[in-house]
């Protein structure tokens, strides 16, 4: 684009990065499920329900940048872009929605809480 690589742009840098934390943020998430399950916990609802919310949202979210990224070649049938977009939002429903994950969240952490 305009005679250079679209990842030398400093607004295309700055999605990236963002998109780099946030996917590591969810991998850590991830981790402290299976952590807890290694250490014996029965059920850590709460923390899957965390990393699985922020996981699929930042997954829908890299996927709307990476087509926002690639302009008109982002939403072209068969171009990668274009159907990981359809695929990750196939996510956000699997194992219990978005909305789901999050009144679960708000009601075990009433529990946690004692309310």
């Amino acid at each position: 684009q305009f005679g250079q690589e679209i990842g030398r742009f400093q607004m295309i840098q700055a999605m990236l990065a963002d998109m780099i934390v946030s996917v590591e943020a969810a991998r850590l998430l991830c981790r402290r499920v299976a952590q807890l399950k290694d250490a014996g916990v029965e059920r850590a609802s709460y923390e899957a329900s965390m990393a699985k919310l922020h996981a699929t949202e930042t997954a829908q979210r890299a996927a709307d940048r990476n087509v926002q990224m690639h302009g008109g070649l982002g939403v072209t049938k068969g171009h990668k872009a274009e159907a990981l977009y359809r695929e990750v939002r196939a996510l956000r429903v699997y194992e219990g929605a978005s909305e789901i994950q999050r009144v679960v969240i708000a009601r075990l952490e009433r529990e946690r809480l004692g309310r």
